[in-house]
This record gives structure tokens, sequence and C-alpha cells, in this order.
């Protein structure tokens, strides 16, 4: 990704590519692993309850491979944009749920097919996020429920800014993270998000996820989820960088907190 491209329109085409260069890794790793098992755990009683699951902007399937194996889920489905992602979730879960290729502004579902949906990282993809919320809801059962994380990895870049300061920080966010998708305008997403929840006539409820790392962690995510983006060139200057930070927070723990937006459909 060039460094205009960050700033590109969010169209369809556009999110495919760039996740197709993250197809084999994306949520590899402890920060991913401890952030999804405290997705999951905070989740334990909706997917304990759970009948059929479809899995939004499923990625590579790491989300699935826990979905497929819950106690008492009959149907497991998977959707992505990216073509890459789909056939890493493939390898990765088998013949054990339907995988489909499908834009969440048109999901190729009849009305009420499921009693869980759930999208991680997804809606800050959405122009439309209101229009996206209601065509979940058209798929959702009487009593079902919606999920939705509420933010992004920004809590990591945020510390790592505090700690070596606004003017190294500029050259970090150049050579590392400069290729960052598009982010939306707003400060705080998930009230957005939560708007267009309670716009469809879900009733809303904030979760949060709470979920430790080490520095080692976090150089490892930098490693998974930018490193695939900078260009070979520059990959030995991002390398420096990141034994910088290693060294910089050797004894820290991070502390970090995913909400998550659940919306219920009344019965």
């Amino acid at each position: 990704m060039d460094s205009g491209e960050a700033s590109r329109p969010r169209t369809p085409s556009n999110i495919a590519a760039y996740f197709g260069r993250l197809a084999d890794t994306y949520g590899d790793g402890a920060y991913y692993g401890n952030r999804r098992q405290a997705v999951l755990d905070a989740l334990a009683t909706e997917i304990a309850n759970a009948r059929d699951v479809l899995d939004a902007g499923c990625g590579n399937g790491a989300y699935l491979t826990k979905f497929v194996e819950a106690a008492g889920i009959r149907t497991v489905t998977g959707i992505d944009l990216t073509f890459d992602m789909l056939l890493s979730a493939r390898n990765r879960v088998g013949a054990k749920c339907r995988l489909l290729s499908a834009n969440v502004s048109r999901l190729p579902f009849k009305p009420e097919s499921f009693d869980v949906i759930f999208g991680s990282h997804v809606l800050q993809f959405v122009v439309d996020i209101e229009g996206v919320v209601a065509e979940f809801v058209r798929c959702l059962q009487p009593g079902a429920v919606l999920i939705a994380t509420g933010q992004r990895d920004d809590g990591v870049r945020h510390t790592l800014s505090a700690i070596v300061g606004p003017e190294r920080w500029r050259e970090y966010r150049e050579v590392i993270f400069r290729r960052a998708e598009r982010r939306e305008a707003d400060a705080r997403p998930k009230d957005r998000y939560q708007q267009a929840f309670a716009r469809a006539g879900l009733r809303v409820e904030e979760r949060a996820a709470p979920f430790t790392v080490t520095w080692p962690d976090i150089a490892e995510w930098i490693r998974i989820r930018w490193m695939p983006l900078i260009p070979e060139a520059e990959r030995g200057r991002a390398e420096a960088m990141i034994a910088e930070l290693a060294q910089a927070g050797a004894s820290r723990t991070l502390t970090q907190h995913e909400p998550l937006i659940i919306g219920r459909r009344e019965r």
C-alpha cells in the first residue's frame, strides 16, 4: 500500500485488496489470541445459547474455529469480501461451516436466518453503518443478538506514542503505521454503532472484554499486523524500531479493553 492508499475510499475492492496481504497470518500471535479469548469469555452466555451463527467479516477463520467447536451450535456461516481470507478460513475449519464471499450491505440470506450475528472489527470499514445494521437485523430471528466490536487497535498505538514521545512517534507512524486503513473521523466510533443499533429497533448493551499483553506480544503483533504491508526496502528500519520498542517496554504489561456492542431483537 503506497502512502496515499490509506486515504482511499473504503470501497469493497480496496478493503479486499488491503486484507488480502494479511490472509495467512491475521489474527495469529498472543495479542490477537488473548483478545479473542477475552471476547469469547465475555460472550459465553450468548455462545452457549446460539444455534445458527453468522460471522460477518470472518477473515481467515480465527473465530470460526471457536464457533464450530461450541456445543449446541447447529450451523456456522462465515462471509468475507476477501477471497484469500476465505481460502485461509477453509484451510482452518475444513468442511465444518459454510463460507461465502459477500458484502455486509447485501447479505445473501433469507430473513430471520440467524440467532447470533457476530462482527469483529467490521463496522469501522462501513460507510452506511445504519444501512448495514438494518440488513443484519433483517437476518436476525426474534430474540436473536447482533454483536460487534466497538474499537480497533488504537489503544496500543496511543500507548506507544506516549512512551516514545511525539517527535519519535511521527517516525514510527510514518514507517510502521502509515498504511493503516482509513479511519472514521469520529473519536468514539462505538457511539455510532450504539445509535445505529438503537435506530434499528435493537435493545442495546455495552460490555467490555479486558485482556493483558506483554511488550514481546506487542512486538509480535506489529510484525504480524503491519510488517506485511511495509515495502521490503523499509523493513530493516521497521525491525530496528520494533527492537527499540521492545527494549523500552521490556518490563511492562498493558491491559486493553475490547468493547462489545450487543443488540437484542425483541421476540
